[in-house]
């Protein structure tokens, strides 16, 4: 079975993608993915619209689509906070967003650390954009967010987006609180972090519909144990969102 851990639904401003209902099922059904972690892209006009596409799709199909909060975090803080709190406890999301490069928001400031402390006082995993966008998006900048909140899950979108996967590496090595999610990765240094890392701290994400049959393909052609390929597909991204599937 498995999981796609990182994808959207809406249509993205700033990057020019779209993901409708239809495209995203479809695509899920046609490569056999079982559940995917659905959030807005950060480039939507109505992050607050698209959070309710999400939570319709839920449950509409039930355990296959499981909503992730994303929001421009510059937004009032109050509203940002009722927002979160809105999708985490009424509408059931499993995890926050934060996009340091979309929304130019350094994961060392103050209102990148108001998302990392949100996220552990609600006890749910953030994700953070990696890679694409420095310097906001190196992997390395969530090391103090990890060592400040050690149990809080931290999960590095794209695993540094290739060029920065060995400082994700890093990342991962010194913060066992961290995860990595490989979209846009190269395959060889997907088999290294699972050999290196640990299949437990590894998971697959496409990013975009058009990409999911890519990243499936990557896992699949590596060589890997069984063991560690049901792991990455499937039981890292369900122990750490903690889904009840």
């Amino acid at each position: 079975m498995i999981i796609d851990a990182h994808s959207h639904l809406g249509k993205c401003r700033i990057y020019g993608n779209e993901v409708t209902e239809e495209n995203l099922i479809n695509t899920m059904d046609k490569n056999e993915v079982r559940s995917a972690i659905v959030q807005p892209f950060p480039g939507v006009s109505d992050a607050t619209a698209v959070h309710n596409q999400i939570a319709e799709l839920t449950q509409k199909h039930p355990g296959r689509i499981f909503g992730m909060v994303s929001l421009n975090p510059y937004i009032n803080i109050n509203t940002y906070r009722a927002e979160t709190l809105r999708c985490i406890r009424e509408l059931g999301f499993v995890a926050i967003k934060l996009h340091p490069a979309a929304h130019a928001v350094s994961p060392l400031s103050d209102t990148a650390m108001m998302v990392f402390e949100l996220a552990n006082e609600l006890d749910i995993p953030i994700m953070v954009h990696t890679g694409a966008g420095t310097p906001f998006a190196l992997p390395a900048l969530c090391i103090p967010a990890a060592r400040q909140y050690p149990n809080l899950r931290i999960i590095l979108a794209h695993a540094g987006f290739a060029i920065y996967t060995p400082e994700a590496y890093v990342v991962a090595k010194e913060c066992e609180n961290v995860f990595l999610e490989t979209s846009w990765c190269l395959g060889e240094d997907i088999a290294w972090l699972v050999n290196s890392i640990g299949a437990e701290r590894v998971m697959i994400g496409s990013d975009l519909p058009s990409n999911l049959p890519v990243e499936i393909t990557k896992y699949r052609t590596l060589d890997l144990e069984n063991d560690q390929l049901k792991q990455c597909l499937y039981y890292t991204a369900k122990y750490v969102f903690k889904l009840k599937i």
